[in-house]
């Protein structure tokens, strides 16, 4: 039977790779990078760093590698908004005018226009291991999009990121997004994540983004995705002096979730805020692999990550913080709570920190419990019934993570979002 399974296996893996060396036009370096995924394969359990959430069934599926290219007409958010940008299925361009001062263009155009950024950005050294879906985006992407954000350049209004996958038949979608923040500049980023289809999609999204000194981003992504989708999303972020980041992850749907977000502190004076808040339900899996490097002294972190689980949901938070040699006077704190709301859920955590300076202030926790049965019991005395409570117990556990949210529109959407998320999956209308 072992040597059956193990036969078939190397047949499923001979199908992956027999039609995705059939993509031609490939670069040198695109070459490179799929000869990586193609020794690598798809992530297993085996892999530590995905040991409750392999993607080996990606194997038995014959994906199409070139996803249809989309036009699709979004209904405008009631509140004010400075921009909209589009990525679909891959393909990222703007819907209407940009604000002065920033621009939106190929990689290779940037690079030609800001040379000495070149030898900067190929020393960036992301932490990769075992991270074979960077390298088969880097194989199937070519002269992704840049968002470049010029110079003391400060915009008060959201930009809005639509980003939508679809398929009329199995499809893997590669996108790839570089955001530029030069120094003093500052913006919001609101990315709303979604699919349309009835297939299997398999989402693999990457977003590398550069925060010069002193420069603020807030980035929030709110991903609501179909059942049919397996999403992945790696967002690497590379901060320089005096900057700051407030990211917001809001996980709401999808059959498979996976978050990878590095934090890369190369500068001093760097404030880094990770909050995030997963609410998987029936036949749902989320997974948030956090990284924060400290590099160079006198940086912050925080992370603050809180876990809603119902039905026979899976949930994983695996977060790494490492404090380098030179990153003396570096405090960092991390955070992560979770509620299992049905017997049938389940939860693994592994937080993680690795400290190679000594003067230092440092901390990490994570919790996995089930609501409490006194608080229970004192609201169904009062006449509440049980989903009743339970809702209203839950929501009130998640709130600190969305009272974060200082966009008072964005807030209010996302926590109407997460209300009817949690009611359906408790069996309840709208309160």
């Amino acid at each position: 039977m072992d040597y059956f399974c193990l036969r078939l296996n190397k047949m499923l893996e001979k199908t992956l790779v027999d039609s995705i060396k059939t993509i031609d036009s490939l670069t040198q370096a695109q070459q490179l990078a799929l000869g990586k995924f193609i020794d690598k394969g798809f992530p297993t359990s085996k892999w530590e760093e995905w040991k409750y959430a392999s993607l080996k069934h990606l194997n038995e599926r014959d994906w199409k590698w070139s996803p249809e290219k989309l036009s699709v007409d979004f209904s405008k958010p009631q509140w004010k908004h400075s921009a909209i940008i589009q990525t679909l299925n891959g393909n990222t361009h703007s819907e209407g005018a940009l604000p002065q001062g920033i621009a939106l263009l190929p990689m290779s155009e940037f690079m030609a226009q800001n040379p000495a950024f070149d030898s900067v950005w190929k020393a960036r050294n992301p932490i990769l291991d075992q991270n074979s879906l960077y390298d088969l985006n880097e194989a199937l992407v070519n002269d992704h999009a840049v968002l470049w954000v010029k110079k003391g350049v400060k915009i008060v209004e959201p930009l809005l990121h639509h980003y939508l996958v679809s398929g009329q038949q199995d499809t893997a979608v590669q996108s790839k997004l570089f955001i530029y923040l030069e120094e003093d500049s500052e913006i919001t980023w609101f990315e709303q994540q979604r699919s349309e289809s009835s297939h299997a999609i398999l989402s693999n999204f990457v977003q590398e983004i550069w925060v010069s000194k002193n420069a603020h981003l807030t980035l929030i992504k709110d991903q609501d995705l179909q059942q049919s989708i397996t999403h992945v999303d790696h967002t690497f972020i590379f901060q320089q002096e005096s900057s700051l980041v407030d990211a917001f992850t809001f996980s709401i749907n999808a059959a498979y979730l996976r978050n990878n977000l590095h934090f890369y502190i190369d500068g001093p004076q760097v404030v880094s805020n990770l909050n995030g808040l997963y609410i998987p339900g029936e036949d749902q899996l989320m997974d948030t692999h956090s990284v924060v490097d400290h590099r160079m002294p006198h940086s912050e972190s925080n992370e603050l990550y809180k876990g809603v689980l119902m039905g026979n949901a899976t949930g994983v938070f695996n977060g790494k913080i490492f404090v380098r040699p030179d990153a003396q006077k570096t405090n960092a704190f991390q955070s992560c709570k979770n509620v299992l709301a049905s017997d049938r859920a389940t939860m693994n955590t592994k937080p993680q920190l690795e400290i190679w300076a000594d003067d230092v202030k440092c901390s990490h926790g994570t919790t996995t419990g089930q609501l409490s049965d006194e608080a229970l019991f004192y609201m169904r005395s009062r006449g509440i019934s049980k989903a009743t409570a339970q809702t209203l117990l839950l929501l009130a556990f998640v709130q600190q993570v969305i009272d974060k949210l200082e966009h008072e529109e964005i807030r209010a959407e996302l926590s109407d979002k997460i209300v009817n998320k949690i009611q359906a999956s408790l069996g309840l209308t709208l309160l």
